[in-house]
């Protein structure tokens, strides 16, 4: 154990034997400790009743760690698991206000066990919007939909700086026709270590460039001024062609529009969905007698 880790952890011991009192002795604690043949056989360590097995330990480390990565963790992990157990035992019986921590401790678990349900319930209806309701959302409101960063329509490729065909891929994209980029598929990928087509797809400019380790600036100056873009960076060639590009601020088309909206559309239904869900149970609570409105009286609904 390293030697800090050790002074720490021999700290925590001594406050062990200063505060928690000593009410029986050793002999006594022995005859409150589980009995022998009813701890796992792979227990490693016990603080009062809680027992850490060494399976516990060990699915805590990543598999693939190098061996003394490994061994380090491990005493790391029992290390800490000893620190925790001890020292809310004895703050257990030093802190004055446990109910107080009781209570908090509960309401959070409640609102965990909350956040876990209403995540299902919205994960159920993400699949329940139709198309017709997206296209419709967009017809509506388009004009209101404007782009946050440029979008761009091209041919992104990366490939060993010493790639044999690196002139022809250059010819290809520079050109991106038709044919040219038949060639691209049929012979110039064969060295690519990346590549990105999309002439008949708007795509959000920073997916494409935050893949090039190359400082752009302005994105809406370098997508209005460059049609084509190379740059070489430690033995690899990044060649990029824009055909066609909407700066920032313009109409946003449909197809960029569209998850979006159905995203918009889905968080909507969610919490249509959640609060018909809530009143039901309600409801349901009321008629089982589970809920009753002693000296209370609900708002109506909106």
């Amino acid at each position: 154990m390293p030697l800090n880790r050790l002074r720490r952890f021999t700290g925590v011991l001594m406050a062990a034997g200063l505060l928690l009192t000593p009410a029986c002795s050793g002999r006594e604690r022995e005859d409150s400790a589980p009995p022998r043949d009813s701890m796992p056989e792979d227990a490693i360590v016990m603080v009062g009743d809680s027992v850490l097995t060494r399976r516990e330990v060990e699915i805590r480390i990543p598999a693939g760690t190098a061996p003394e990565d490994s061994v380090a963790l491990y005493h790391s992990i029992v290390d800490g698991w000893m620190e925790k157990m001890l020292l809310t035992e004895i703050a257990s019986e030093n802190v004055e206000d446990m109910e107080e921590i009781n209570r908090l401790v509960e309401d959070y678990r409640k609102k965990l066990i909350i956040a876990n349900y209403r995540q299902k319930l919205r994960e159920s209806r993400r699949d329940g919007i139709a198309q017709k309701a997206v296209d419709d959302y967009y017809n509506a409101h388009s004009d209101e939909m404007l782009l946050e960063a440029p979008v761009v329509k091209g041919l992104y490729v990366k490939l060993p700086a010493d790639a044999q065909r690196l002139p022809d891929v250059r010819r290809w994209m520079m050109t991106a026709t038709p044919d040219a980029i038949d060639n691209l598929e049929k012979y110039g990928l064969a060295d690519a270590i990346e590549y990105s087509f999309f002439p008949d797809r708007w795509t959000d400019w920073y997916l494409i460039s935050r893949q090039i380790p190359y400082r752009f600036g302005n994105a809406d100056e370098f997508v209005g001024s460059r049609r084509n873009f190379e740059t070489t960076y430690r033995g690899f060639t990044y060649l990029l062609h824009i055909s066609e590009w909407l700066p920032t601020g313009e109409k946003m088309p449909k197809e960029v529009a569209d998850p979006k909206i159905r995203e918009l559309l889905t968080t909507e239904q969610g919490d249509r969905y959640e609060h018909e869900l809530i009143g039901r149970i309600y409801q349901q609570a009321i008629k089982d007698g589970k809920l009753r409105l002693i000296n209370y009286t609900a708002l109506p609904d909106n």
